[in-house]
């Protein structure tokens, strides 16, 4: 049986690398239609995360981020959806910012559950050597957490 996918979650960070998955994703979908939802992570935990750029104040606690920063975030996400996909329009965009004390793979993986999607699709930034040794990297962990297809889009820098 070949999968059929129609709902997608596609992470990022903001970074040009963190957005080069998104195109891949509207690809996936272009001309038969379904759903994209676009996805960011605050991580309120305080602690840092070198792999993934951070919006909110590290002393703000959970939910008590800047006044505006989601509706920045948000906007920030509607302005990623390629203007192909909008003028097809059959491809449906949602959407999402959320918040999580915890590890940055395990809210990914766990979005990708509760929100019943057919594929997850993020960037590499494609760390390699010491500094993957050190820093780890949220597409591995997810690629290994993760209880559904995952598509990692391998960064060309």
């Amino acid at each position: 049986m070949i999968p059929r996918y129609r709902k997608l979650l596609v992470t990022t960070d903001f970074s040009p690398l963190g957005n080069a998955a998104i195109p891949h994703a509207y690809a996936i979908l272009a001309g038969r239609g379904g759903t994209i939802i676009l996805w960011h992570v605050i991580d309120v935990s305080g602690v840092p995360d070198p792999l993934y750029a951070r919006y909110a104040p590290r002393n703000a606690p959970p939910g008590q981020q800047q006044p505006g920063l989601l509706q920045a975030l948000f906007s920030s996400l509607e302005a990623l959806v390629p203007e192909e996909a909008r003028a097809e329009g059959m491809v449906t965009t949602e959407v999402r910012v959320v918040e999580t004390p915890g590890p940055v793979h395990e809210a990914i993986c766990q979005e990708a559950t509760a929100l019943e999607v057919d594929l997850i699709v993020m960037a590499s930034h494609g760390h390699s050597g010491m500094a993957r040794l050190f820093l780890g990297s949220v597409a591995e962990h997810v690629l290994r957490s993760a209880d559904r297809p995952v598509l990692i889009v391998r960064s060309a820098g």
